[in-house]
């Protein structure tokens, strides 16, 4: 029994001068020093059309059948569809047709009755002028010269509400023909009514392909405005707070090699609620930026991943994050200081994923540990790692 305790003894004092043994700890270094500092707020976005047109139909009617689909390009006042106007029933189309004869008679009638009233205000006129020059030689009196001016007042009254008349009666017998747009016999040249581009671009939804009727007011394309993108950028609220119109957009993810760049327009006033992956409810808005460079790969509603630069200084002192832990409220490091590590305290202002700035603690060409293990501490040991 003895030998057992006396050997356990052994093992123990060996295993104690093997750990407490002058063999140092493996670390990485890296050097504190003066770099450009970035500091980004980072999160996927989507691209969206900016300000797309919504093609909608004018007037209700059967849509002929059209070609056209998405992705195809369209220029301004180029004719996307066809509309042919719907036809009345039998009824309906013979009190539109016997309302368009009203209108056609008090056309007429209106029209008779200007040609009256342009006589009667010629008549009165000269009338007028003979009894002012009998008036001149002292044949007839003041009144009965007033009482012919009166009549040529009276006659241009009258011709004036006999145009109008007729522009009234003209106004009824256009609107009446409208109604008969469509018709089986209507008077109509052209029956159909065509819908064009409002500004060149690329089709982007077919709402209706056609070969139906539609009411009016009934969505029939989506067509880019130029092929213009916008970036949307949805930021939790505390980290939007710090995006200011024109800060630089930094585009990664869209599925290319190249960095696009853009910048922010806007931040939406209006913020959301979204629940994340794990089911935590998180308050966010829209961060809306524009590229600054159209790319012809990219399309409405691609993923993307961006990065927003919300502070930037060309020569700052900085420290690799990877050298930070935190150790009673504030960070510290360690410095490799003639082969020992050296727990330093330091304040560090602006923090990009790979530098912090450095406010107090370092000094330039102090070298720190990186990814500090357990086995660090206090005046351990330590030899550098490639």
């Amino acid at each position: 029994m003895s030998k057992w305790i006396a050997g356990a003894v052994i093992l123990i004092v060996v295993l104690a001068w093997t750990m407490s043994g002058s063999e140092a700890v493996r670390v990485q270094t890296a050097l504190v020093d003066h770099r450009e500092l970035v500091v980004t707020v980072q999160e996927q976005g989507r691209t969206r059309a900016k300000l797309p047109y919504i093609v909608n139909s004018p007037v209700a009617g059967h849509m002929l059948r059209t070609d056209l689909v998405e992705g195809d390009r369209v220029e301004k006042d180029q004719v996307l569809a066809e509309l042919a106007l719907v036809s009345e029933d039998s009824r309906t189309e013979t009190t539109h047709r016997a309302n368009l004869a009203a209108a056609i008679a008090r056309r007429h009638a209106a029209e008779a009755s200007l040609a009256e009233a342009e006589s009667a205000l010629e008549r009165a006129e000269s009338e007028a002028q003979r009894r002012e020059r009998l008036f001149l030689d002292r044949m007839i009196g003041e009144e009965e010269r007033d009482a012919y001016r009166q009549t040529v007042q009276a006659a241009q009254s009258r011709l004036l509400s006999v145009r109008s008349s007729l522009n009234a009666a003209m106004a009824d017998e256009t609107s009446a023909r409208a109604l008969l747009m469509g018709s089986s016999g209507s008077d109509s040249e052209n029956p159909t009514v065509q819908v064009y581009a409002p500004a060149s671009g690329t089709i982007q939804l077919v709402h209706e392909r056609g070969d139906r009727v539609i009411a009016a007011g009934t969505p029939l394309f989506q067509i880019s405005n130029e092929d213009a993108l916008e970036l949307i950028i949805d930021l939790l609220t505390q980290d939007a707070v710090r995006v200011n119109p024109g800060d630089t957009i930094l585009i990664t993810g869209w599925g290319g090699d190249d960095v696009l760049m853009g910048k922010v327009d806007y931040v939406e006033p209006q913020a959301f609620t979204k629940y994340s992956a794990l089911g935590v409810e998180e308050q966010r808005v829209n961060v809306v930026g524009s590229l600054l460079e159209n790319n012809p790969q990219l399309g409405a509603g691609y993923r993307i991943e961006a990065a927003i630069a919300v502070w930037q200084q060309d020569d700052v002192l900085t420290v690799p994050t990877s050298a930070l832990f935190r150790r009673d409220n504030s960070w510290h490091v360690f410095l490799v200081e003639n082969d020992t590590a050296t727990l330093r305290p330091v304040r560090v202002g602006q923090r990009s994923r790979d530098y912090a700035q450095v406010l107090e603690g370092l000094q330039r060409g102090s070298e720190v540990i990186a990814f500090p293990s357990d086995l660090v501490q206090e005046g351990v040991a330590v030899e550098r790692v490639q």
